[in-house]
């Protein structure tokens, strides 16, 4: 039997789960995008504490499809925005199917008039520029763990990206980062790649430190 793989489109209802935290009178929107195999709530968190963030209404989606971590006898709750392989360059599901869906999610929130921040974690930073390029209202990327590509960059309208990255981190290889970011930065759209001493794929209390003032001086 000779068969052939074949890819067509469904146009189907993607339930996504999300929080909002609301600000008043603000006219200034974070998205706050957890990485691989993670979720809204523990990003936001490990990114930015338990504090409000003064001046922003935050929105912090899930991703669209479950990854669940296996602890011992049971599952916790994960996600993934999309499927790449970045050793061999395998894409099962592209990132732009997750941007596409996000915008969506803006738009029926009656939010897409707000200037955007990004803050993306690991995946969710590797996702940011894609938003970008496909129309959300966004002048900063705040990129956690994350690596970049010279192509999602290239030609996109004017925006600042700032990089976190730990020093120990393996997930997410701090050298190839800092290089990636190079060439992002050569781009025009790299601001500041900041590294933390002793910290591998998370954020310490210093880390968390800096988002707030990145976001502060955003806020302004």
């Amino acid at each position: 039997m000779n068969s052939q793989k074949q890819v067509t489109q469904l146009n189907l209802n993607f339930p996504i789960s999300y929080f909002l935290e609301s600000a008043e009178n603000s006219k200034k929107g974070l998205l706050v995008l957890h990485g691989f195999s993670d979720r809204g709530d523990a990003a936001r968190k490990r990114m930015l504490g338990t504090d409000t963030v003064k001046g922003f209404h935050v929105l912090t989606p899930n991703a669209l499809f479950p990854y669940p971590i296996k602890a011992n006898h049971h599952y916790k709750e994960a996600y993934a925005w999309y499927f790449r392989d970045p050793n061999s360059g395998l894409q099962i599901i592209a990132p732009e199917l997750a941007a596409e869906c996000l915008l969506k999610l803006v738009e029926q929130l009656q939010l897409q008039s707000l200037s955007w921040t990004i803050l993306g974690f690991s995946q969710g930073g590797f996702l940011a520029p894609y938003l970008v390029r496909l129309g959300l209202n966004a002048n900063t990327i705040i990129s956690v763990g994350a690596s970049y590509r010279r192509d999602a960059y290239l030609g996109l309208p004017s925006i600042e990206v700032h990089a976190i990255h730990g020093e120990l981190d393996t997930d997410v290889d701090f050298t190839q980062a800092k290089q990636a970011f190079l060439e992002i930065q050569d781009l025009g759209y790299g601001r500041d790649f900041h590294a933390l001493s002793g910290v591998a794929h998370t954020l310490n209390p210093e880390g968390r430190e800096l988002v707030r003032k990145i976001l502060a001086s955003v806020a302004t």
